[in-house]
């Protein structure tokens, strides 16, 4: 939730492999609420908040092709929410590793 409310950038590595009730909460994040801005609902206290997403949140999710042995797909109406880029796995040749 510091991410949402500080407006930083949030990467979801394996995304396709989050439970169900993990995604609907992703999906609240990534349209508009009734106000207009994103924002989602917590009610781990016993009492619900509204928290509004900063401007300048953003979410990355991340996931390897749903032919790999154990993976499925994102459902249709969260993956329609992100912009997809795939990424042909590289030679080893050609890979530069950097640490920092």
């Amino acid at each position: 939730m510091k991410a949402v409310r500080n407006g930083e950038w949030v990467l979801l590595d394996e995304i396709n492999l989050a439970s169900p009730d993990t995604l609907e909460s992703i999906a609240d994040l990534l349209h508009n609420g009734p106000d207009g801005s994103p924002s989602i609902l917590l009610s781990e206290t016993g009492e619900i908040e509204r928290v509004r997403a900063h401007p300048d949140f953003r979410i990355f999710g991340a996931m390897n092709p749903a032919t790999d042995v154990g993976k499925r797909d994102l459902p249709i109406g969260l993956r329609s929410r992100f912009t997809e880029i795939y990424v042909v796995k590289a030679r080893i040749e050609t890979l530069t590793i950097f640490f920092l």
